[in-house]
């Protein structure tokens, strides 16, 4: 019997899922169904969640005009405990704000398409299935309860709706999964 070492069996390991990878036969976990149900469950704190980003940035900038460069760079979060300022690594703090301006832009961006997907399918008569299930919190028992249908014609609807929405929220990962 043949050993291999663990950087050996590293590299074949690699070479094997890269090849996969190469012929599709690997599967993302990540699939648009499931990041788009995962951000209409959000939806409704992500607002919150992009003021608080926007809150944050500007108290950084705040500190900003207060910082004098630190003396030497590190590759740790350092806090200056004489005035509570923070290096954050070889970064400076406006590496850092700017890295807050781009999730605050992105998430923005991404409600703003959701909403605009949403108002697509606003018209479905099934529509209210979705409100109900993903903003309202409701089992899809309640659901089929609250509009008088079998549940499973609220399940089939919902997983309709959500093939519908997916194409219009992760368009490149639906591509990729097909």
């Amino acid at each position: 019997m043949v050993e291999i070492k663990d950087e050996e069996e590293n590299k074949i390991v690699k070479k094997v899922l890269e090849e996969l990878k190469s012929k599709n036969l690997l599967k993302n976990h990540r699939s648009s169904y499931r990041s788009t149900e995962k951000i209409l469950y959000s939806l409704k704190v992500l607002p919150e969640a992009v003021k608080l980003i926007d809150e944050e940035i500007e108290a950084l900038k705040e500190e900003a005009k207060s910082i004098t460069p630190p003396p030497a760079k590190s590759n740790t979060l350092v806090l200056n405990e004489k005035d509570k300022t923070y290096v954050y690594g070889d970064e400076i703090l406006e590496t850092r704000i700017s890295q807050l301006e781009q999730i605050s832009t992105k998430t923005k961006s991404q409600i703003r398409l959701v909403n605009k997907a949403l108002m697509k399918i606003k018209n479905d008569s099934y529509y209210k299935i979705i409100q109900l299930y993903y903003f309202d919190g409701m089992t899809i028992e309640e659901v089929a309860e609250k509009i008088d249908y079998s549940v499973g014609t609220v399940s089939k609807h919902k997983k309709r709706l959500i093939n519908e929405l997916k194409v219009y929220i992760f368009p490149d990962t639906f591509i990729n999964e097909l």
